[in-house]
Formats: C-alpha cells, sequence, structure tokens
C-alpha cells in the first residue's frame, strides 16, 4: 500500500462512501467461461472438447475465453481440419470428422438448427444475469450452452463486506448495461448502482455524490477512471491498472486486491490514531512536567530522563503499527 502523503491519513477518516469501478476492480477484467450447458445424451467434456478447439482458431475475446476454459478442463484440444469465421454471429468447421458450430443462436437457426427448450432456458437464464451465451451444435443438433463473462474477483464480496464494516456505503461504478451491473452488484452485495455510464459521466457521478454531502472515496484501475479518482475525495487506484489512475490517485495498492483497500482505509485510521494518541501523551506529559522543572521541584537528572522518556514512549507506540495485519 502506497500513500502519497500525510493528509490521506486525515482523508480515509472522513469518507463515507466508496464508489467501485467494475471492471477491472470488483471483476476480473477480461471474459471467463463460467457454465457449461448440455443437451440430453451429451456430456461437458465433448462439448468443451470441440467447441474450444474450434474457438481456439479465433481472436475474439469470447472465442479465447471459451478456448481457454477448455483448455483447463479437459487438457489438449484437438485441431480442426477446417475453420470459417462468420463475422457477426460465430464460428464453424470440422473437428475430428464433426461438423461443428460455435455462436449466437441466429448462426443455428440460419442452419436449421433448433434449441431444445432446455437449452433456451439456459440462454434466458444468461440475458438476464447479463451474461454472454454461445450455442454449441454438431452434427445437425444443438449439444449444448456456454456462459461467458467478466468474471468478479473471488474476494470482493468480502472486501465489499469489510468496507461496510468500516461504515462505509459501496456504490457500484461501470460503462456496462443495467443487467451486467446489477448481476454483479447482487454477488458482491452492493445495493447503489450507476450503469451505462460514460467515462466522463463518472466524474459527474463523483460531484453528485459529494453535492449530497458525502465525503467520497474511489477505487479504479484505468485510464477511464483517472479522472474520477482525482476528483474523490480519496482516490485508490489498482497498482495493476493504468499510470493514468495510479498518478491520479492518493493511494496505490499493489497486489490490485480489493480487499486490501479495506486494509488501506484501516491501516490509514489507526496510523492517525497513533498520531493523535503520541500528540496528547506527549503534550499531556510535558505540561505537566515542565513546571515542575521550572519551578525547581525535579532533580535535573530525572528531569532529563524524563524526557527522553517521553521520546521512547511515542517511538514504542507508533512502533506497535509494526503488528498491524
Amino acid at each position: 500500500i502506497l500513500i502519497k502523503g500525510p493528509e490521506v491519513l486525515e482523508t480515509t477518516r472522513r469518507v463515507d462512501t466508496i464508489v467501485l469501478d467494475k471492471t477491472g476492480t470488483v471483476t476480473t477484467g477480461k471474459m471467463t467461461l463460467l457454465a457449461v450447458h448440455t443437451a440430453e445424451g451429451t456430456t461437458e467434456t465433448d462439448v468443451l472438447r470441440l467447441a474450444g478447439a474450434l474457438e481456439h482458431s479465433s481472436e475474439h475475446p469470447i472465442a479465447q475465453a471459451v478456448a481457454a476454459g477448455a483448455t483447463a478442463q479437459v487438457g489438449e484440444l484437438p485441431t480442426p481440419q477446417d475453420f470459417t469465421n462468420v463475422p457477426g454471429l460465430g464460428v464453424q468447421g470440422t473437428v475430428q470428422g464433426r461438423s461443428v458450430l460455435v455462436g449466437r443462436p441466429k448462426l443455428l437457426a440460419e442452419a436449421g438448427i433448433a434449441l431444445p427448450p432446455d437449452l433456451s432456458t439456459a440462454l434466458t437464464d444468461a440475458a438476464e444475469q447479463g451474461r454472454t451465451a454461445i450455442a454449441v451444435a454438431w452434427d445437425g443438433g444443438a449439444r449444448g450452452v456456454l456462459t461467458i463473462a467478466d468474471a468478479v474477483k473471488a474476494g470482493s464480496a468480502d472486501a465489499v463486506a469489510e468496507l461496510r464494516g468500516l461504515g462505509l456505503r459501496p456504490v457500484l461504478l461501470t460503462g456496462d448495461n443495467r443487467a451486467v451491473a446489477d448481476a454483479v452488484a447482487r454477488e458482491v452485495g452492493i445495493d447503489e448502482v450507476y450503469a451505462e455510464v460514460l467515462p466522463e459521466g463518472k466524474v459527474d457521478v463523483v460531484r453528485r455524490l459529494q453535492a449530497e454531502g458525502r465525503s467520497v472515496a474511489m477505487v479504479g484501475d484505468g485510464v477511464n477512471d483517472a479522472a474520477a479518482l482525482a476528483t474523490a475525495d480519496l482516490g485508490l487506484a489498482m497498482g495493476t491498472g493504468t499510470d493514468a489512475a495510479i498518478e491520479a490517485s492518493d493511494l496505490t495498492l499493489v497486489r490490485g486486491d480489493l480487499k486490501v483497500t479495506a486494509d488501506a482505509i484501516r491501516l490509514s485510521r489507526r496510523t492517525l490514531t497513533t498520531i493523535r494518541g503520541n500528540l496528547f501523551w506527549a503534550f499531556g506529559y510535558n505540561v505537566a512536567a515542565l513546571p515542575l522543572a521550572a519551578f525547581g521541584l525535579l532533580n535535573p537528572m530525572i528531569a532529563g530522563a524524563a524526557m527522553a522518556f517521553s521520546s521512547v514512549f511515542v517511538v514504542t507506540n507508533s512502533l506497535r503499527l509494526r503488528s498491524f495485519t
């Protein structure tokens, strides 16, 4: 955790709202294969092997997510005998002697292949959750549906809970559509969501919250977040993000782990409490002891030792921060 200046410590005590950018902060920032739905009589292994082999030849982010997920689950993928990209719809080709189609339901419909009810339901559910779903077919029959999305980071829900425990009100901010934003918000436990916000609109959201009398912290990682980070009362940038975001922030979370956000705020507050404690005891100690020394009620040797003890106390009290976890 890199803290840019001492004034940041004071700000962490005042903030009551924390705005979280979705992509790359709450989520991983890359498409991931989340689920595999299969038709009756078809195994997940077959769907992943054939669809993954075909998608491996495509450079599209969704295709690469399918290929990576398939490789992770079934191992080495076969090489397609032929491959054709169908612009805007998907891909088709031959894998292990089977004629395979992978893409939007329209691709299958144009080939005269209908989706069975269970696969149609999987497509509908994915759309309602704001996720991308693609259909898989071979040899004239629909065989499965693959669900792909920008997955939520493993510790995001725990991080949001910790931020609430610190008295902060979490807000999710994203340029994605409302369905995607609401799905992510439900998964991590956030009630207040601003979706479909353009990059320049992120600053407006921060200012709107400030106009409501809130003290706002902002967490982000991209170039699009830099202005909002600078506008917020406290800006926290993911160290795995862009240089522009890091430069605009007050704190940098080197690991890029959202859970460190709560740690950074707790550590800053603990440090501020320690500073105040040091000032209180040092001033109180000296206010009480100086008159005694001035009127000769303290032996000079004892007064000198007492003065040294004041410094020892401050240093020792500060070193307690080393035990912070």
